[in-house]
């Protein structure tokens, strides 16, 4: 949180939580861990992208429920690109649409802002 408000305090357009290179700090935060602080920090001043370890559309929901403003996809997309070309590509968006539909309903959250409104229970 202290580097999100120093970046924005020099002029960020946005911040961008993610955990890229950290697997080699051992004992390191998980970006999701750390995810609201910042979002709270930042107080939707900028906004605040999300990505490390997003694999499902629970996970998607997780991420906006904890203060991010957009998801970032990397490792599934490119295992899509990989295996379909632009197919699976498409198959991958696809998947993770539905996933996070399923999970909206489930939590009854109609919409993207109402997801971000929606508190999770933190063990």
């Amino acid at each position: 949180p202290l580097d999100a408000e120093a970046a924005i305090q020099a002029g960020a357009d946005g911040i961008w939580v993610s955990n890229h290179g950290g697997r080699q700090l051992d004992g390191g935060p998980a970006s999701f861990d750390v995810l609201p602080g910042i979002a709270k920090v930042v107080a939707k001043r900028v906004p605040v992208i999300f990505d490390s370890g997003i694999r499902r559309g629970e996970h998607v929901f997780k991420a906006l429920a904890s203060g991010a403003d957009l998801v970032a996809i990397g490792r599934p997309v490119i295992y899509g690109l990989n295996l379909g070309g632009a197919e699976g590509v498409k198959a991958v968006f696809d998947h993770l649409n539905k996933e996070l539909a399923i999970t909206m309903q489930l939590a009854g959250t109609p919409t993207i802002e109402a997801i971000k409104n929606t508190p999770l229970v933190q063990f």
